[in-house]
Parts: structure tokens; sequence; C-alpha cells
């Protein structure tokens, strides 16, 4: 039998000595390549024959999964999924695995420092001062008492109750926007669950805890910008397209809101002209909340271990496709 070839499909995670010490302790006969590809063409050759994906963010379409002709896992690094065609995955009878519990308190801690940083006008001042400058810069308004703030989630998975656990200490009202999750459940939280244009209307600051899908792709666009209060900020640490960032770009420099803490965007890396850069009422960070030491390490080791297992013939721990499989619930 020939070895498994496993086939890292992008540098977003450089692969390091975690993963080829997982690896080389496994026991498997394997070959491990690590590839970087222009384009959907390049990436149908290169995996043709793989046995196994390790995926940071390339697009693993289906004329890439029907390219293959023995691959049993796509292992993601992270816990979102909208890079793989789950459909034409199942259909080949391919397990996409995801590492479900990575990020939770680094991704929970970015959107605090979004919050308590955009509340406290922290960038602006600290630009200020490092002007020469000292007292508050002219025409800045005084920030809000956060006590006094409600502060809407949209999303109540484990990021999204991570946050309100955080939210309680600070004190404020918070309402929640999640078809999912039932009355009884936010309540716990201490999360009054709203219809999302309501938590809109509502919230002084919105915060995105929701996986990239067809029915959240520009769940928040110009419609619902209208509904912000003009005090109030856009936090966004899902994914980029879950906003349109060009009614983003129109909601901030209007002043329909007030400002924006970002570690998404749509493109990324942004073009040098994206508007949004010149913006001083956008907080920007590199899509990198999810980082930490420990997270990293965690997310290397689990991506590799759910390859492992499967090429051992086993079930990996985080099955994302398992009824499009015909497997039961974990």
């Amino acid at each position: 039998m020939s070895p498994y070839r496993i086939v890292h499909t992008d540098r977003a995670v450089v692969p390091n000595e975690i993963e080829m010490g997982e690896l080389a302790a496994s026991g498997l006969d394997y070959t491990f390549e690590a590839i970087e590809v222009q384009s959907q063409e390049e990436l149908m050759r290169a995996v043709a024959d793989a046995d196994a994906l390790m995926v940071g963010f390339a697009q693993i379409r289906r004329p890439v999964i029907e390219a293959m002709s023995h691959c049993k896992v796509i292992s993601r690094y992270g816990i979102g999924v909208d890079m793989v065609d789950l459909q034409a995955a199942s259909e080949r009878g391919i397990m996409v695995a995801n590492v479900p519990d990575y990020c939770f308190e680094e991704v929970s801690n970015q959107t605090m420092a979004f919050l308590l940083a955009l509340n406290r006008n922290l960038v602006t001042e600290n630009t200020w001062v490092h002007a020469g400058n000292w007292g508050r810069p002219p025409n800045e308004p005084l920030p809000a008492r956060l006590s006094k703030r409600t502060v809407g989630i949209v999303g109540l998975g484990n990021i999204g109750r991570a946050v309100a656990h955080k939210c309680a200490a600070f004190d404020v009202r918070m309402v929640g926007f999640d078809p999912y999750v039932s009355a009884e459940a936010a309540e716990q939280l201490g999360v009054e669950l709203m219809t999302l244009d309501e938590l809109l209307r509502q919230s002084d600051f919105v915060c995105l805890h929701v996986p990239l899908t067809p029915q959240t792709r520009r769940l928040i666009g110009a419609a619902q910008f209208a509904l912000m209060k003009p005090n109030a900020y856009l936090i966004n640490v899902s994914r980029g397209p879950v906003v349109d960032q060009k009614a983003l770009y129109e909601a901030l420099v209007n002043k329909q809101i007030a400002g924006a803490g970002l570690d998404v965007l749509e493109q990324e890396p942004p073009a040098p002209d994206e508007p949004l850069l010149g913006l001083e009422n956008v907080l920007l960070m590199p899509h990198t909340a999810s980082t930490s030491d420990e997270a990293t390490a965690q997310l290397r080791r689990e991506t590799t271990r759910n390859v492992i297992v499967a090429l051992k013939g086993g079930l990996p721990r985080s099955i994302v496709n398992r009824a499009g499989l015909g497997l039961p619930r974990a």
C-alpha cells in the first residue's frame, strides 16, 4: 500500500514542529507536502491524489473536491468552514473536520478590547497625545458611561456566550439575536432575545459572532445601518462578508453610526485604496483576534489529529458534515 499523501493547501498557517511531531508519532506511513498555488486549476492538480487536506483559507470548492480520487478528510485550521463546499464533500464521502473549541477566549477578549477602546476613545486620544497634545481632542464627544449602554450580541454560539459572560462584569444591558437559541437559554446568560431589527435599534454596540453561510452573507447592510443609533458602534470578529463593506463605509462617513471595530474584511488583505483604511473612526485588526500562543498550539495539534484519526479509519471528534454523510449526531 502506498503512503498516505497529506497536503497542506496554503500558507495561511505555515506547518511547524507541532504538526510534524504529531504526524511523526502517529505510526502512519505518509508523505506530507505544503503547497502554495495561485488558482483553482493549480489546486485541483496538486490535490488530485491526496488522502487528506489540511486547509487554512484555500477555497476548496466543488471542482477541487471532484478532482480528488480518494480523499478521506478535509481538516480545517479553525472553527469556520465557509471555504469548503460541504455538500460536494458529503456527496464524495469526505469528512470535513474543524476545531470547534478553538479561540473562544481570544475572540471574546478581542471583542471586549474593541468595545472598551471604542467606548473610551482610546485610539484617537493616544494619537492626539503622541502628536504632542494634551487634554481631550477638540470636538471629541465625551465617552458614555459603559454601565448605561446596551450591547447587542448577534449569534449566541460559544464565542457569543463568552462575550455575554464578560459583558456581565461591566453591568451592561445585553440583548441578543440568534434563531437557534431559546429565550430560556439566553435568559440564563442575562441576555434578552429579540429580532435583529429591534436589536439594531436598541444597541449601542452591535457585536457579530455568526458563521459565514448563505443566510448570514451581508446580514448587515444599508437597511440595517439605517436602523442603528448615530452613537452606536459595530464590532465584527466573525467573517468580513457578513457585513456589506460599502454600506458600512457609507454609514461611517455619513455618521449613521459612530464607528467600528473590525478584525475581518470582505477582501483580505485589503486593497491599498480600501476606503475604510482612511477612516479615523474604524479600528482594524488583520484577522488575528483568534491568536495566542496557547490557541495556536491547540489549533495546529487538533487539525493534525483530525487527519491522523481519519486516516486510521476512525471519526475525528468534530465532523461538521455528519448529516450529509449519514452519520449519527456526536
